[in-house]
């Protein structure tokens, strides 16, 4: 009988630009780690999953392909249904992976089983340009999280079975990882970001045009309803007029404001 991974890398697919995906599947191929099976969603984008990954002759890629687009949330939730890893980690198809982020973050959650998420922190990346660290070391609890100090969705690994006991990602634009942090702490689970720097994440101009408040409608719901959850108070409120804030201030505004002063704090902005 064939032994099941250790580990189950999940990532959504939807248009991603070629030269950024085979970059951030590669990094994730030439792992110290290699104990994991890499599941890649096709979202019904332009991109032909099947025929582009044969050129890596990994049998430890699967596709798996939606009869329609249905977004991050229900993708990585499909992925998840289909891992046999007893860990999940989390991959964007834009991101790289250092060569030791799943090692590093496995045996980190292996010798504190007391934590079912660990995130490290991640390095911005802009246009080619290094724009500043996100993520801020330590636990977080409900505090952290109303207040933005998160773990960075894209470099976390996950105990497969605390995901499922909360019913796995709810589908909620933009705001699917916040609410997902929220539920594991209702259910009493932990959360931990160790202080490495693992990952670059990639934000681009599109990304922050995203961020607008047409598209936080979801995300403004979320927030007012967990503060409610979670006992947030008047901090947690003022986080949800932060984000309208953000929302309608012009994007060069936005840009400029993280630079300043997200980036250099290290934390992360939604």
């Amino acid at each position: 009988m064939e032994n099941k991974a250790s580990v189950s890398v999940i990532m959504s697919e939807f248009n991603t630009d070629i030269k950024k995906l085979d970059t951030s599947i590669k990094s994730i191929l030439e792992q110290t780690f290699t104990d994991f099976e890499l599941i890649i969603v096709d979202d019904c984008g332009n991109n032909d999953l099947f025929e582009f990954t044969k050129k890596y002759d990994d049998s430890r890629i699967k596709v798996l392909k939606n009869k329609e687009n249905r977004g991050l949330s229900y993708s990585l939730n499909k992925a998840i249904k289909y891992s046999e890893g007893a860990y999940l980690v989390r991959m964007d198809t834009d991101d790289y992976a250092y060569p030791d982020r799943i090692s590093t973050l496995y045996n980190f959650i292996k010798r504190h089983q007391q934590f079912s998420v660990v995130s490290s922190r991640a390095m911005e990346v802009g246009n080619g340009k290094n724009m500043g660290i996100l993520g801020k070391a330590g636990e977080k609890n409900s505090k952290s999280i109303l207040s933005g100090d998160v773990p960075i969705h894209p470099a976390c690994i996950f105990e497969k079975k605390a995901i499922q006991t909360v019913g796995g990602y709810k589908e909620i634009k933009r705001a699917e990882d916040f609410a997902l942090w929220c539920d594991l702490l209702l259910y009493g689970f932990k959360i931990y970001v160790i202080d490495d720097i693992l990952l670059d994440y990639t934000v681009d101009d599109e990304d922050y045009s995203k961020r607008k408040l047409s598209n936080r409608a979801e995300s403004i719901k979320a927030k007012l309803y967990y503060n409610r959850k979670l006992n947030g108070g008047k901090t947690g409120y003022f986080r949800v007029i932060k984000s309208v804030i953000s929302g309608i201030l012009p994007v060069s505004i936005v840009k400029l404001y993280k630079k300043k002063f997200v980036l250099k704090n290290g934390n992360k902005y939604e």
